[in-house]
């Protein structure tokens, strides 16, 4: 969309109020503006320029920003706005430019303001859901975290400090990258995530009994957080709370480096989904720091299909099971869906001849693609060289299908996990390396 403005003489020293129409299902919205001599600075001279002043109200005439006329360019979205300006979803209506007529020449000014709308669409993200800063026991705070989150090509990330809400504190603007607020409830019995809210729970973090734990748990549900119990096979910090009663939306199956821990709990929730149970999976770094060994934020990687990229929408598909979870930011993606473009999370009704269509992007030479249903392993393919790999895979009846990609560690990655069990778990980093999981997906459930 393009408006031009002329601003004569007259007007100088005016506000001009400029109303435009933001359409439905805007995520984003970007104004830039030019003019004759808008390379001049404010300051007043005895020499004729033009100085022109931008700013901006939404659909409810309140003030979203300025900077005068320092920029020429701002972005608007609910996640990251230009500093100076608020961040605001660019809600359907009637928003309003402020032309100010700081300095006009002689002859006048025409002014340009050209508007672009990116309309909300489901999309993969990619981010982490389980990570720490220095508002507890991490080595970066708020804004550097989310630095790193972008570099690593992460699309979101969720900051979840030990005992310590996000309350009274600002969510970084880094443009690209949403931060959602979050928190791990920690507790000598279990850890358990709980993201979206900056206050959870009233009162604080330390529990008297399971009972004081669980009025926290249905507290932060009834505010609207949703919360996954965290590592529940951990070697060092285990679920102890049972499941019963438990508020939960999904369960950390997958947390930090790939270990026999993992392995234990991809197990326990796929015993979860054989006895009827739909409880998504999820992975988390549960990044503190690196430990001589880069990037380590993002392993895993929680891929989610959103409709947009707001905390909302990303949180919402977590609790759908729209995810898959990989190795890395950018390592082998793996996903499945129907012909009939049923996908992760979704539930359809079962008919004879379904197939589920089974995509591992850049699937590594000696990795193996498992079909897993409630019976078990029934499909595998092992990539004798780096490809992208599709195939049709029969569903063998009602329930779920789901699938992963296994591999062996060999030569220096091997070495690399063993030197980093040293650190976390010594006892493991002295018994041999199984096979691992290098990618995950929900299930497509069957009825």
């Amino acid at each position: 969309m393009r408006i031009e403005y002329r601003v004569e003489p007259t007007q100088r020293k005016s506000y001009i109020y400029i109303p435009f129409e933001v359409p439905e299902n805007v995520e984003r919205m970007e104004i830039r503006y030019t003019y004759e001599g808008d390379h001049a600075n404010s300051r007043q001279t005895g020499k004729e320029k033009n100085v022109i002043d931008f700013a901006l109200l939404d659909n409810n005439g309140d003030d979203i920003g300025t900077r005068g006329s320092e920029i020429r360019h701002a972005v608007i979205s609910g996640t990251y706005s230009t500093p100076g300006f608020k961040k605001r979803e660019p809600a359907a209506g009637t928003w309003t430019i402020i032309l100010g007529a700081y300095q006009v020449v002689s002859k006048g000014v025409t002014v340009y303001y050209d508007i672009d709308f990116q309309y909300k669409k489901a999309r993969w993200l990619k981010g982490d859901t389980h990570s720490h800063t220095t508002n507890s026991d991490g080595k970066l705070d708020y804004k550097q975290l989310a630095l790193y989150a972008k570099k690593l090509g992460m699309d979101y990330i969720i900051i979840t400090d030990h005992n310590n809400s996000t309350e009274g504190k600002e969510m970084p603007d880094v443009d690209g990258i949403t931060c959602i607020r979050g928190l791990e409830l920690t507790s000598y019995f279990g850890h358990i995530n709980m993201w979206g809210v900056a206050k959870p729970y009233n009162g604080s973090f330390a529990s008297k009994d399971r009972e004081d734990f669980l009025k926290r748990n249905k507290q932060a549900r009834e505010r609207g957080a949703v919360q996954a119990i965290c590592h529940p096979l951990c070697s060092l910090c285990p679920w102890e709370y049972g499941y019963e009663g438990v508020e939960f939306d999904a369960l950390e199956v997958w947390n930090g480096p790939m270990r026999k821990d993992n392995l234990r709990a991809v197990e326990f929730w796929d015993g979860l989904l054989k006895e009827g149970k739909r409880i998504p999976a999820v992975g988390g770094s549960d990044f503190h720091r690196d430990y001589g060994f880069k990037y380590l934020l993002g392993q895993p990687t929680t891929t989610v299909y959103a409709k947009s990229q707001t905390p909302y929408d990303i949180l919402a598909a977590l609790k759908e099971g729209r995810s898959v979870l990989t190795h890395r930011t950018n390592s082998t993606f793996l996903t499945i869906e129907t012909a009939g473009g049923a996908m992760i999370g979704d539930a359809v009704k079962y008919k004879e001849g379904e197939e589920i269509i089974v995509k591992a992007k850049g699937l590594l030479r000696g990795h193996t693609v498992k079909v897993i249903d409630a019976e078990g392993v029934y499909y595998t393919y092992t990539a004798k060289r780096k490809q992208d790999f599709e195939a049709r895979v029969p569903v063998r009846g009602r329930g779920y299908v789901r699938a992963e990609i296994e591999y062996n560690k060999k030569g220096i990655f091997k070495l690399a996990h063993k030197l980093i069990m040293k650190f976390m778990l010594p006892k493991e980093a002295k018994e041999p390396v199984p096979p691992f999981i290098y990618a995950l997906t929900n299930p497509i459930y069957f009825e």
